[in-house]
C-alpha cells in the first residue's frame, strides 16, 4: 500500500509542474520498471532530509531517480557504440542505473553518492542483484563526488544532472587526467543536460540525442583520449 501511496503522490508532482498525460506516461514506465528490475527506487527525497556529511548541497539537486524509459533508451543505443563493460553512476542514488546497467551486460558498476540513506538502499540493491549476475563486480561509496577517484578502466558515466556546471568541470578535469595517463574512448550518459556546454568545453562530441514532447532529453557524450 505504501508502494501505491508514493506512485499516486509522484503522479500528482507530475501532473502539477508538466501536465496529468504526462505524469500518467511517466507513473506507468516507474511502475513497469521497478517490476522488471525488481528494485523501489522511485520516491524522490529531499537533501535536508538526508544525513550528508560532505558536499556542498546548494551545488546538488535532490534525489530523483531517472525515468526508465530515458535510460533504457541511452542504455539501448550505447549498447550499439560500445561493448565495453564498466559503468559508473556519479550521484547514484538508490542505484537504479547501476542496477539497469547490469541487465545490459555491465559487469564492472561503480557508484558514488553523499547522502547516506540511499547509499544504504543501493547497496542492498546490488547484493541481492549480484545473486543475479555472479560475474558482476561492484564498487559503491558514499562520499563526495570530487574526492572519487577515477580508475583506469572506466568508459562509461553516467549523470541525472545531480550537480552544478562548477562540479561537473571539476569531474571532468579529473577524467582528462585520467585519459592523459591511459589513454581510451569515454562515454557519458546524461539525463536532463542541463550543462551539456560544459561537456562542449572539454571537447565532448555527441553522438545520440534523445527527445521527446517537451520533457524528455537526453544525450550520450563521446571523447577520444
Amino acid at each position: 500500500m505504501k508502494k501505491w501511496i508514493n506512485y499516486i503522490k509522484l503522479f500528482w508532482y507530475y501532473a502539477v509542474n508538466w501536465n496529468p498525460v504526462l505524469a500518467g506516461f511517466m507513473i506507468w514506465h516507474e511502475i513497469r520498471g521497478e517490476r522488471r528490475y525488481g528494485i523501489i527506487t522511485s520516491k524522490p527525497a529531499e537533501l535536508s532530509t538526508l544525513t550528508i556529511t560532505d558536499g556542498d548541497l546548494a551545488q546538488s539537486s535532490r534525489y530523483e531517480a531517472v525515468n526508465y524509459f530515458i535510460l533504457e533508451a541511452l542504455l539501448n543505443k550505447l549498447r550499439t557504440l560500445t561493448d565495453e563493460t564498466s559503468f559508473t553512476d556519479l550521484g547514484c542514488g538508490k542505484g537504479r542505473a547501476l542496477v539497469v546497467a547490469a541487465h545490459y551486460g555491465f559487469t564492472r558498476i561503480s557508484g558514488v553518492d553523499f547522502a547516506e540513506e540511499v547509499c544504504n538502499i543501493a547497496e542492498i540493491h546490488l547484493q541481492a542483484l549480484q545473486k543475479q549476475f555472479p560475474k558482476m563486480e561492484y564498487r559503491l561509496q558514499c562520499r563526495n563526488v570530487l574526492d572519487y577517484d577515477i580508475r583506469p578502466d572506466e568508459s562509461v558515466f553516467f549523470l541525472f544532472n545531480p550537480f552544478s556546471d562548477e562540479i561537473i568541470s571539476h569531474i571532468l578535469e579529473k577524467i582528462n587526467i585520467s585519459l592523459a595517463q591511459h589513454p581510451r574512448i569515454v562515454y557519458f550518459l546524461y539525463a536532463s543536460p542541463k550543462y551539456i556546454d560544459t561537456f562542449f568545453e572539454y571537447e565532448y562530441e555527441p553522438v545520440y540525442r534523445k527527445r521527446k514532447l517537451k520533457w524528455i532529453d537526453a544525450v550520450i557524450l563521446k571523447k577520444e583520449g
